[in-house]
């Protein structure tokens, strides 16, 4: 009988045991650790997802973000425009003759030489001073003849007064008469036309003493009209045109004088500046042509309508004391606006999410802590880089800007309603 070994069927025992059981637990091995590393991988991944899920960003749960603020109150606000324009007298007269005649006599000034010449332009006249004289020799011949013709007036009167009297003296001796029948009705109608017509002679006389004493007064106005006299308190000579024995008519020019008391600057304002402007407002003025003086000014005039050329407004600023401003020097104007206003930088300011407009962000301390709030701002007018506010006069929960708000002036493009913020001091 054949053994298995004989056959070649079977191995030697120990070699059987050590190698065969090595093959399989080495596949048992990685098939363990296949699974050990599968349950890692699920279990790693949801640990994952859940620290993914706890770091994601929700509404309301964002991290707060770093701010500057600015607390809104009101302030001085100063801005200014510039005009230049042309200086002009504030007063200006034309002098002539109301009379004719012949120029009898120039006045005499003292000059910075001390010597004495004749009256020329920029010398300065007090009021009252008589700057030429015509002869009045025929001026006062027409006025002694008026005087004459009233004087003869007055005595026809005065005849005509005491024939009036007497006139009706007899009248009323006529009408006694006549009731004693010891007149006629013929006498006493005679007596009755003679008490009328004096009567009427008496009027006819009073009235050629009037129009003498009429012409008498025209006589010696004329006679007056023979000075020429300076109309201002102090006033500047600004041209001459009448020489010493020269014939003039009634009403040529003879001197053209101003009033450099007080100057003036006139110039046009655009209908969005006029409101802002009113009458006796002090403003500054300055000119090139004396670069280290200060003219103080004030609005003087406002114009009620606009040029209907250049659509702007005439606006006058007076200068009482010009120092040396004088007509034709071109001066320029400045005019300030000061006003109290709350201010806020534009680049606080972001566009309002429904309607025109823009919005900008207050901080606000809640119970979960600091957040922003948008508020409404109402812009007045900007200056420079900045908005004037229309704010409201104290804080609260209103949604317009007010006044004592904490106002984001840095990083609002990235802010949203109700999102939590944090202050830099």
């Amino acid at each position: 009988m054949a053994t298995v070994s004989s056959l070649g069927l079977a191995a030697p025992r120990g070699v059987f045991l050590s190698s065969r059981p090595t093959d399989r637990r080495k596949a048992t091995i990685r098939i363990l650790l296949l699974f050990a590393f599968a349950g890692l991988a699920v279990w790693g991944r949801g640990w994952v997802a859940d620290r993914v899920a706890a770091r994601a960003e929700k509404p309301g749960a964002e991290q707060p973000a770093t701010v500057r603020v600015a607390v809104l109150r009101p302030e001085r606000l100063e801005a200014g425009l510039n005009y230049h324009a042309a200086v002009k007298e504030v007063q200006r007269a034309e002098l002539s003759f109301r009379v004719a005649g012949t120029v009898d006599s120039l006045r005499e000034v003292a000059g910075p030489d001390g010597r004495t010449h004749t009256l020329h332009e920029g010398d300065v006249i007090p009021r009252g001073t008589p700057l030429a004289k015509l002869d009045a020799r025929d001026h006062r011949r027409d006025r002694d003849m008026a005087a004459e013709r009233l004087a003869a007036a007055e005595a026809k009167r005065d005849q005509a007064d005491a024939e009036a009297g007497l006139a009706r003296v007899e009248c009323d001796r006529a009408e006694r008469l006549l009731k004693r029948a010891s007149a006629t009705a013929s006498e006493m109608d005679t007596a009755r036309a003679r008490d009328a017509s004096a009567r009427a002679a008496v009027a006819v006389a009073r009235r050629e003493v009037q129009s003498a004493r009429i012409a008498l007064d025209q006589a010696e106005a004329n006679l007056s009209y023979c000075s020429l006299v300076s109309p201002f308190e102090r006033a500047t000579v600004a041209s001459r045109s009448v020489d010493l024995g020269q014939r003039v008519a009634a009403g040529q020019p003879a001197f053209v004088v101003h009033d450099l008391s007080s100057v003036v600057i006139a110039f046009g304002v655009p209908d969005t500046l006029v409101g802002r402007i009113r009458l006796g407002a002090p403003t500054e003025v300055t000119s090139d042509a004396l670069p280290e003086e200060r003219f103080r000014g004030v609005v003087y005039k406002i114009g009620s309508a606009a040029d209907p050329r250049t659509r702007t407004y005439s606006v006058e600023i007076r200068v009482d004391e010009p120092r040396g401003l004088r007509p034709g020097m071109i001066a320029t104007v400045h005019l300030g606006r000061e006003s109290i206003a709350p201010l806020l930088p534009l680049a606080a300011l972001v566009p309002r999410t429904a309607g025109p407009g823009c919005d900008a962000f207050v901080v606000v301390d809640e119970p979960n802590g600091r957040v922003v709030r948008r508020r409404q701002a109402t812009i007045e007018d900007v200056i420079d880089d900045r908005a004037v506010i229309s704010a409201a006069p104290t804080s609260g929960s209103s949604q317009v800007l007010a006044t004592g708000d904490r106002v984001v002036i840095a990083g609002v493009h990235r802010l949203t309603d109700g999102r939590a913020v944090v202050v830099e001091e």
